[in-house]
């Protein structure tokens, strides 16, 4: 003869609902931020800014969006294949290199103001430099450097199990309380 509890349990597990939303919702966030620490330490070190821009936001109720907020970050994942150019200097998609690189060149040095000698020689520096640059990534492209997709796949694995883990673990309390 089998006997069982189930419908205690249902009763505590009804009882317990609210805590096991809690629960289940700071795991999910817990992991999100783990997430998101592993893309840090994967990103390309000397891309300090890239590594720094990585945020978690909560896009929707119990959904997280974890990414890179610079626009080159795609380049350094997927890498860029030898042939293909770079944005010209003065287009708007190009700014996020020019800066990187005038962040770089121009280290430590003192701003210049604007309308004045340095400041024309700056800029004509920082364009030669990106045209350096340019010839470069067209003729030997960008090495990829993917850190955002095997972490992907690592919390594919990982975030089922220890949301059921936590699941688990309540169930248990739960049928505890309700025995």
């Amino acid at each position: 003869m089998l006997t069982h509890n189930a419908d205690q349990v249902a009763i505590s597990l009804e009882a317990h609902g609210a805590q096991m939303e809690r629960e289940v919702w700071a795991e999910a966030a817990r992991l999100a931020q783990e997430a998101a620490r592993r893309m840090r330490e994967r990103a390309p070190k000397w891309h300090t800014v890239l590594a720094n821009s990585i945020t978690v936001t909560m896009s929707a109720p119990n959904t997280w969006e974890i990414r890179p907020g610079v626009d080159y970050a795609i380049y350094r994942e997927k890498g860029q294949p030898a042939g293909k150019h770079l944005p010209r200097f003065f287009d708007p998609a190009a700014k996020p290199i020019v800066d990187w690189l005038a962040s770089k060149a121009f280290a430590g040095m003192r701003r210049v103001t604007k309308k004045s000698r340095a400041f024309m020689n700056r800029e004509l520096e920082l364009r030669d430099r990106y045209m350096g640059l340019s010839w470069h990534v067209f003729h030997k492209g960008l090495k990829a450097t993917p850190f955002v997709e095997p972490v992907a796949r690592e919390m594919d694995v990982e975030v089922p199990r220890r949301l059921d883990a936590v699941v688990q673990r309540l169930v248990a309390q739960a049928n505890g309380s309700a025995a």
